[in-house]
């Protein structure tokens, strides 16, 4: 039997985080950040007004309300960090600065209400007479726009050496990865019997021409069938099965990274029909809101005594931070956090807008694990060149193959794709191997590892030099 995935001619055109090569995404965020400044003190965070608050206000003039998530004063500590007779104490601190604040905002009548059960924050739809209400209470820390974003194997396989881990025994057996993405067909031969737990979270939105994804309609489903992909009849709604065959398929002929580790599938994209929000893909188009992330991942956290879960994989993102985006993106960041602290990583890809000094957001956040492609000599030119669309930046984490990588699509079939989107999945997949050798493993210990025994590539873009994960 032959190991590896195999190559073929790139078939599809793909957004999100897989490459277009006519024409290539922008790196305009699909709906723009806005968030009230906040800088650390003793305590937490100090809130100040600033011209991204105005923008929120003149949002939620305009539409007559915005999409937020807010930060609550309160002390957080990730959960894996307390001592268990802690972790109900937090969370119930927790629900009660909610609480308190949901009560003053019951005058101006907030809609669409998320609460999260493990970080101090929550979502909303507001007006502008609440956000500003917000903005001068003592209790909250951070007021950030809940910005949707985009959904950013032969010769892959040998490259990062999962074959040798193959022989070795080291299969990813035992270990589990969750695929949050635009779900997956868990009917395809290459996935067959491997999703052990299905989820969606999804929104509608009058104001922003959003609508869920979710089989039954809602914005929430767990259970078997939930996380079905999106119909293919929205474009790019392929690109969840193909990230998780990435991962984890197992085929007659070849396979993903960890072809013996068990997928949990959370759909979490939402159907946009207006042009302004898909803007400058064409309407309608699927976006992931940064609230129905958190939602996901928590399940993710919940679901961890139920499943040894080695990574948790992310291949979306929108906009371009020089820097880590912690400070923006708190909310993300404090999930994130948690899960980190019981052993489970994050990865996520770093975007494919040929950026030499910046990452997409989610993968700017300092926790997580953010990743870059490589070619990997299939698509032409030598093997580990750095992907002349990947992102890069002296703070991303590591780097992996990319470049017209063949894996499962709805429907039974296959295609090759490009992107960031497809260098995620291939650390995700070796996470679960490592895990496999090394369960106790923190998601920082596993980290250097790969840092220091991949194989050092440079881009010569701009001079920084990563490593491509070795198995």
């Amino acid at each position: 039997m032959k190991l590896g995935l195999t190559i073929h001619s790139c078939l599809l055109y793909f957004f999100c985080f897989s490459y277009l090569s006519i024409p290539l995404v922008s790196s305009k965020t699909l709906i723009a950040p806005a968030h009230a400044q906040i800088s650390p003190s003793a305590n937490g965070f100090e809130q100040t007004k600033t011209p991204d608050f105005d923008n929120l206000i003149s949002k939620a003039n305009k539409y007559g309300t915005v999409r937020v998530i807010i930060g609550l004063r309160t002390n957080f500590i990730p959960e894996g960090r307390l001592a268990t007779g802690l972790v109900q104490s937090q969370r119930t601190a927790i629900a009660q600065t909610r609480n308190a604040i949901l009560s003053k905002l019951s005058t101006y009548k907030p809609t669409t209400i998320t609460k999260f059960q493990t970080i101090p924050y929550f979502a909303a739809k507001l007006n502008a007479r609440a956000l500003t209400a917000l903005q001068s209470d003592p209790n909250i820390i951070s007021i950030q726009e809940d910005i949707a974003v985009p959904a950013t194997l032969t010769e892959s396989i040998p490259v990062v050496k999962a074959n040798g881990s193959w022989e070795s025994g080291f299969t990813g057996a035992g270990q589990t990865v969750a695929i949050l993405d635009t779900g997956v067909d868990s009917s395809h031969p290459f996935l067959a019997g491997k999703v052990v737990s299905e989820a969606c979270y999804s929104t509608t939105d009058s104001t922003y021409q959003s609508t869920s994804l979710c089989p039954n309609g809602s914005l929430q489903q767990v259970g078997t069938g939930s996380a079905v992909n999106c119909t293919t009849t929205i474009a790019d709604c392929n690109h969840g099965t193909h990230v998780a065959g990435i991962a984890a398929g197992n085929g007659p002929n070849f396979s993903g990274v960890a072809r013996d580790a068990k997928i949990i599938a959370i759909q979490i994209f939402s159907r946009f029909n207006s042009t302004n929000q898909c803007y400058p893909l064409p309407a309608p188009c699927i976006l992931s809101y940064a609230s129905d992330q958190i939602r996901a991942l928590e399940q993710v956290y919940n679901l961890r005594s139920s499943f040894p879960i080695a990574a948790a994989n992310m291949s979306l993102g929108g906009g371009n931070y020089t820097t880590n985006c912690d400070a923006s993106y708190g909310n993300l960041k404090a999930i994130i956090d948690n899960l980190r602290s019981v052993g489970i990583a994050t990865v996520i890809a770093a975007g494919n807008e040929s950026s030499i000094n910046g990452l997409s957001f989610p993968a700017c956040i300092s926790s997580a694990v953010s990743v870059g492609s490589t070619k990997d000599g299939s698509s032409g030119g030598n093997a580990d060149e750095v992907s002349s669309f990947s992102n890069s930046a002296s703070f991303l984490s590591l780097l992996a193959p990319g470049e017209v990588i063949y894996s499962s699509i709805p429907g039974g079939n296959y295609a090759n794709f490009y992107g960031t989107s497809m260098a995620a999945p291939h650390v995700t997949g070796a996470w679960a191997i490592f895990k496999q050798r090394n369960p106790s493993a923190s998601v920082a210990d596993t980290l250097a590892n790969f840092q220091n025994t991949g194989i050092p590539v440079t881009d010569p873009r701009n001079g920084i030099q990563k490593s491509r994960i070795r198995l």
